[in-house]
């Protein structure tokens, strides 16, 4: 029994890992913790998942080994009690190398070195982010007297990687043709001569991290030691001062449309404190009758609903005569849960579910969705802003890979100056979002992020280089304890 015990703890240590890997790619201690703190009644569907793989697998693996080996009721092959009677002798020997062995497969899968190196961090306090945060509310914004509306896509785990470019050459076809174009006959602010993006830094690198650097102008971090001062029921980051919060100051109508439970990463909880808009989630949809909510399948919107949903939505914010923000984030290309709609897309590359239809199928979706926007009389009067979250949680990748997460700025008043080979983060997109509505901002800055569409170097671009602010941000810092907690806890 010690033995199938060792072997079974060995088992969850391997197949966990191993499944974290498969579902997010590399992830982070900050990830992790934050997950763990966010309610998980919106990933039913995930959590059987993993339960599948690892609870009941190493369960039915246990009994197997325990029928084989322990059993009265044994079957007899020569060549199987032969084997049998040598590892039952030594079956605490070799579960115990098995779970030694299962230590340093986790070592290595999850990367676990690199969560120890940056530990050291966590415990060193910088003064990175009083030198270098604006605080928003600080700042004086002028905003033209005729607002224009802003409508935000959040395009889930899409990255200038799937594009075929001299720079990005990894598939063997476009897989964002429409995308591309779009970028090519508009503003993409790129790191190269090409379609690119930002660079990612610790704590943008999620669903919630992302949404929150590239509105707020800051990551999340939170403490390594003490996760527990981490309470968002308490108020998410409720100092900071961010897109949402702006743009209700200034008289918008808010609509924000996720096609999951809006408890969801914690969404909830930050809409709530930061500008509050109309949550358009799947308790919305199904308590007003229009789908059922199944706990065993754990409902999420194919992006085909969510785009016909942000049609209706849209068609009631412009009739208010008021300026409007609409926000929505797609979910089809959530590694680990990719759909493909069959009715909307045809399967391009092979019969399967796999990323390269779900990519192109979302590419699609949201090209349409844009060019519907186009045919309404709204939008001579809106800024069509299309940025990814993050990048894809996917192990096919490869950090040698030009990676960055794109974005879009359609239709906007303002010129960019200078939008390729730029050297920028998530947090450069808040303001840069704010300004290209044609809002002036004091000094171009908020948060950690400048304006791009300004002829003022970002923080990378001019003071710091992009490791070195990925290391600050996760030092202590009294200022970021306050936008944090609200107060200053720690030492």
């Amino acid at each position: 029994m010690l033995s199938l015990l060792i072997f079974f703890v060995g088992f969850m240590l391997f197949s966990s890992a191993n499944w974290v890997v498969e579902k997010f790619g590399e992830v982070t201690y900050e990830q992790i913790m934050f997950h763990l703190n966010m309610p998980f009644t919106s990933e039913i569907r995930m959590i059987m998942s993993f339960l599948k793989n690892t609870v009941m697998t190493g369960a039915i693996i246990a009994i197997v080994l325990a029928i084989l080996f322990c059993s009265k009721y044994k079957f007899h092959v020569k060549i199987i009690d032969a084997f049998r009677e040598k590892v039952y002798k030594k079956r605490l020997l070799l579960s115990l190398c098995w779970l030694v062995f299962c230590f340093v497969f986790v070592f290595f899968r999850m990367n676990v070195w690199n969560m120890i190196t940056f530990h050291k961090y966590k415990s060193e306090t910088s003064n990175f982010y009083e030198e270098n945060y604006v605080i928003p509310q600080n700042v004086k914004i002028t905003f033209p007297k005729h607002k224009r509306n802003l409508i935000l896509i959040f395009a889930e785990s899409i990255e200038a990687t799937y594009a075929k470019t001299p720079k990005h050459n990894y598939f063997k076809y476009d897989l964002l043709p429409n995308l591309h174009k779009l970028a090519q006959e508009n503003i993409n602010f790129s790191d190269n001569e090409y379609l690119g993006g930002s660079y990612e830094i610790d704590g943008t690198q999620w669903t919630q991290a992302g949404l929150f650097a590239q509105t707020c102008g800051a990551p999340i971090q939170l403490p390594i030691n003490d996760p527990n001062w981490f309470h968002p029921k308490n108020g998410f980051f409720p100092k900071a001062w961010c897109l949402y919060d702006i743009l209700k100051q200034e008289g918008y109508e808010q609509s924000f449309l996720i096609g999951s439970n809006g408890e969801f990463a914690g969404m909830d909880k930050f809409l709530q404190s930061h500008g509050d808009p109309k949550l358009l989630d799947t308790n919305y949809y199904a308590e007003r009758g229009d789908i059922e909510i199944s706990f065993e399948k754990t409902t999420k919107l194919y992006d085909k609903q969510v785009f016909a949903y942000a049609k209706d939505e849209l068609d009631l914010l412009a009739k208010q005569n008021k300026p409007f923000v609409f926000t929505l984030m797609t979910l089809d290309t959530h590694y680990g849960t990719a759909k493909f709609s069959d009715d909307v897309c045809e399967r391009k590359y092979g019969p399967h579910n796999n990323i390269e239809n779900v990519v192109s199928c979302a590419d699609k979706q949201i090209s349409d969705f844009i060019s519907w926007l186009k045919e309404q009389e709204f939008y001579k009067d809106s800024v069509v802003v299309v940025v990814g979250d993050h990048l894809t949680m996917n192990p096919i990748f490869t950090k040698e890979m030009n990676r960055k997460p794109i974005n879009i700025f359609i239709n906007s008043p303002v010129a960019a100056a200078n939008t390729q080979n730029r050297i920028f983060t998530p947090f450069d997109i808040y303001p840069t979002i704010v300004e290209s509505l044609g809002a002036k901002i004091d000094g171009h800055r908020l948060g950690l992020g400048t304006s791009m569409f300004s002829d003022i170097p970002t923080l990378t671009e001019g003071k710091i280089s992009v490791e070195d602010m990925d290391i600050n941000v996760r030092k202590k810092s009294k200022l970021y304890d306050w936008l944090l907690y609200g107060k200053e806890v720690r030492n």
